[in-house]
């Protein structure tokens, strides 16, 4: 069945509110996901025990493989009908309201969810389904009781896909739960123009279409750069330095062969964590590309994993620009948003705007994709009182007092060679603590206009938070004794986001400060 064919069919079958199924791949996709961790947890385990198995007579493998291998065989073949089965009485139906979800056959349960509270409808297409020409459609929805999970992932083949997406977003509009930002300049006109407005709202972007921001191969390398995190520098080199000495260990002691190769097979395995956390940026953001239409922003980009967002501007909450260490010694600036829906799913924490880039760039790219936040750069911050200092005492001399009582526990519990390590170290524990707190002094910060409340925080790095004020639900402040002597709070803002974002601190600052936010929130 041609991609054409198959189109036809599914606008049919939506069009008349019938039922019909992810696309068959999924089953293979799930169960790779499976083997992939039962193979990984037999491996550790052969590893572990690799020098009794070499001592061990093996000949029972040749004669019970006749059983062995049938057994392997059907374990595989019970995951494959298992999913098989999760996979033909799961169904999915678009209703004139909503989209309705039915799992199960004996414990059936069913998921409806309204079209108005579709917050958004992304895609995602990983290798197994560049494969097959398929695609995963997101839906995350306005519910806080949802907010860490992705409410409902469907694997359509890629026209069906867009085609899904179109007209869940069509209805969206057609249903009024999605009113825009900005008033079309034809107000007035007719019912007819109105009607062409909202379709072209809800368009998704085509491949072929110019875009406002696009990425070549020297803006994703710069931006991987900026990204790179010091302290996974630090582990894959300590980890790489483990596996080294691991190694040696085992040609000098031939005895030690499993335990060695176990703690090789860990050491690498943290070792190439740390590396892939340090180069994924240089291929996460690969062909970056975004626009601004309307009220919606529509970003692309991925080269293992391609992804298509489309935001509407009315949820999002706020907006983050980061500061790496490597990106604040070269003064450059990348941005997220935090909004309603996103920011769920582990792959999402990042819903990415702006790739690193000058201060100057991420101005006129906030012009073009977000000018709700166009300003926000010129925010400025002002720093901590310095009676923040006697507020911090408090917390400071428990966390002293607790940790010197700990290392004088383990001066009679460890051998006494390294005793003399303990003292030291408990001392520059402390010093290292110092110094995050003159680094958080330094940056630490809240600055405010008429509209957005700003925000600064970080040791190394810096985060500035960019919030309307209309857009936090609510805020508490809390202050210890010294700071209320002192004259001083720290507050919390809770926004409508995932439990990730949800809440955002507000650093220490005068009860003036916390006024203005107070009277602000109820204006706006």
């Amino acid at each position: 069945m041609n991609g054409k064919k198959t189109y036809r069919k599914m606008g049919k079958s939506m069009n008349e509110n019938r039922k019909f199924r992810n696309h068959i791949s999924v089953v293979l996709e799930q169960t790779a996901g499976v083997l992939a961790a039962i193979a990984v947890l037999v491996v550790t385990q052969l590893l572990e025990h690799l020098d009794e198995i070499l001592k061990a007579d093996l000949s029972f493998l040749t004669e019970k493989g006749a059983l062995i291998v049938p057994g392997v065989i059907l374990l595989l073949a019970a995951a494959v009908i298992a999913q098989v089965l999760v996979w033909r009485k799961t169904y999915i139906s678009i209703e004139d309201n909503a989209v309705v979800i039915e799992k199960g056959s004996v414990n059936k349960q069913k998921n409806t969810i309204g079209i108005r509270n579709i917050s958004n409808i992304n895609l995602e297409q990983n290798l197994i389904e560049m494969l097959f020409g398929t695609c995963k459609v997101k839906l995350d929805t306005n519910s806080r009781s949802t907010a860490d999970s992705t409410d409902v992932k469907i694997v359509l083949k890629k026209a069906d896909a867009l085609w899904f997406r179109q007209e869940v977003a069509r209805r969206i509009e057609a249903a009024g739960g999605r009113p825009g930002l900005r008033k079309p300049e034809n107000e007035a006109g007719s019912g007819q123009d109105c009607a062409e407005e909202q379709r072209g709202a809800v368009r998704p972007a085509e491949d072929g279409e110019e875009y406002d921001v696009r990425a070549d191969l020297g803006d994703v390398l710069r931006h991987g750069i900026f990204s790179i995190s010091a302290v996974s520098v630090v582990i894959f080199i300590l980890a790489l330095a483990g596996t080294m000495f691991s190694m040696v260990e085992t040609v000098r002691n031939a005895d030690l062969l499993g335990t060695a190769a176990a703690g090789i097979a860990v050491a690498a395995l943290i070792a190439l964590s740390s590396l892939w956390d340090t180069v994924k940026d240089f291929v996460r953001y690969y062909d970056f590309r975004a626009k601004r239409r309307e009220d919606k922003i529509h970003i692309q980009y991925g080269f293992f994993k391609k992804v298509e967002y489309t935001i509407p501007v009315d949820k999002i909450q706020a907006l983050k620009i980061r500061q790496s260490m490597v990106a604040r010694i070269g003064r450059r600036y990348m941005a997220e948003i935090i909004n309603v829906g996103m920011g769920d799913d582990q792959e999402e924490k990042h819903s990415f705007l702006i790739l690193y880039c000058t201060e100057n760039e991420l101005r006129r790219q906030l012009r073009l994709l977000l000018p709700e936040y166009a300003d926000t750069p010129d925010i400025r911050t002002e720093r901590m009182p310095a009676a923040v200092w006697a507020a911090w005492s408090i917390p400071f001399g428990i966390f002293v007092a607790c940790t010197f009582a700990a290392a004088a526990a383990a001066a009679f519990m460890i051998p006494e060679k390294y005793i003399r390590f303990l003292w030291p170290g408990a001392a520059a524990v402390l010093v290292l603590t110092i110094l995050c707190m003159l680094l958080r002094y330094r940056t630490a910060g809240t600055g405010a206009d008429r509209r957005i409340l700003k925000t600064a925080g970080g040791y190394f790095g810096r985060q500035y938070l960019c919030v309307p004020f209309r857009n936090i639900q609510y805020v508490e402040f809390s202050s210890n004794p010294a700071a209320r002597a002192n004259g001083i709070s720290r507050g919390t803002m809770h926004l409508l986001a995932s439990s990730a974002d949800a809440a955002q601190g507000i650093p220490y600052s005068g009860r003036e400060k916390e006024e203005m936010i107070k009277e602000r929130m109820l204006v706006f």
